[in-house]
């Protein structure tokens, strides 16, 4: 826990010093919560290793069938509360450990839904590779339930439990739209639609289409230049948590060939066998005070010459909308608040 230290140490000599707003780099090497989100897992939450699969098209089931949900709370070392303006994501890495030996390829490539239809199926479309992308989306939630009030071993979903219990899952990968509202990919195969995750699972030292050694890192960089995600984290850091949801369309069921059972694993934190191998997430943050640059509570001739040199260096501290380019419209979005006040 070291680096939570050393950035909570970082971050209030930052605030005592009205120094620029600079990046808080820090490291969470084990989650809040890790859970296994499926139908029929035993006991949610305390499962030793999370497996993800699909079981694709179905009847019952959703086609993203085993689904690993793994949270983080931030609040001690990114202040919680603040407008959600007040966050830019320099960069946010999910890192899972595999825990199952040569169990599934290395697929770090996009496949459309269509590569695991039936091959009768008009829409289908032949896979140009092996295996399925392992791939992280933000989380939505039914029935009542929030990242608040969902926790590990929360219900998995509405009633009936048993099939047929498609789209009932209480929580489930999720995209969102310019206004945060989640769309469930949980029956994107059946529901005939193809998604762009926050990231895919990449692996040092696996060539594609190989299997995939036990203890393995799987690696999931998210794309924080996309809109939706850097809103979607910007809301979990406010609220002092960021949670992931991790699900893949490796037909365990289903698919063109029936199902081939290699799918991938991961350590939880409460396995024996983890070594200290669980999730961890890396996080780059800015915390702004607005047209205040220099956080030095005023806003003044300082914090616009702060900010233009900032600019005219092509700094990534000029990025003021967080959409990992510095161009005019930063320096418009800038000016406009400092007109403010």
């Amino acid at each position: 826990m070291k680096a939570n230290t050393l950035a909570v140490t970082a971050f209030g000599l930052w605030l005592a010093s009205g120094a620029a707003a600079q990046p808080i780099s820090v490291t969470y090497p084990v989650p809040t919560l890790d859970r296994w989100v499926y139908p029929f897992g035993g006991q949610p939450g305390k499962e030793y290793v999370i497996p993800i699969f699909g079981a694709i098209e179905i009847p019952g089931f959703d086609d993203r069938d085993g689904q690993g949900l793994f949270g983080f709370t931030t609040s001690a070392q990114v202040p919680a509360g603040l407008p959600v303006a007040r966050y830019r994501i320099v960069s946010a890495t999910l890192t899972l450990t595999v825990a199952v030996d040569n169990q599934f390829q290395y697929d770090p490539t996009f496949d459309s839904f269509r590569t695991v239809l039936q091959h009768s199926d008009p829409l289908y479309l032949a896979d140009a590779d092996a295996g399925k992308p392992v791939e992280v989306f933000g989380v939505g939630y039914r029935n009542g339930w929030t990242a608040q009030t969902f926790g590990e071993t929360s219900t998995f979903g509405g009633a009936p439990i048993v099939p047929p219990s498609e789209g009932a899952r209480n929580c489930f990968s999720a995209i969102f739209d310019s206004n945060g509202v989640a769309t469930d990919v949980s029956r994107q195969v059946r529901q005939r639609f193809d998604v762009t995750p926050m990231a895919t699972g990449t692996i040092a030292n696996v060539a594609p289409g190989a299997w995939v050694p036990v203890g393995s890192k799987v690696v999931f960089d998210l794309n924080v230049c996309e809109p939706t995600a850097q809103d979607y984290l910007k809301k979990n850091l406010a609220d002092g948590q960021v949670r992931l949801m991790v699900s893949s369309l490796f037909p365990a069921q289903g698919g063109p060939d029936g199902g081939s059972g290699a799918y991938s694993a991961y350590y939880t934190k409460e396995s024996p066998l983890a070594n200290g191998n669980t999730a961890k997430l890396d996080l780059v943050v800015v915390v702004s005070n607005g047209a205040d640059y220099n956080n030095d509570g005023f806003i003044n001739a300082l914090d616009y010459d702060l900010f233009a040199s900032f600019f005219e260096a092509g700094s990534p501290e000029a990025d003021y909308n967080g959409d990992c380019f510095v161009n005019a419209l930063d320096y418009d979005l800038f000016a406009s608040a400092f007109e403010q006040g």
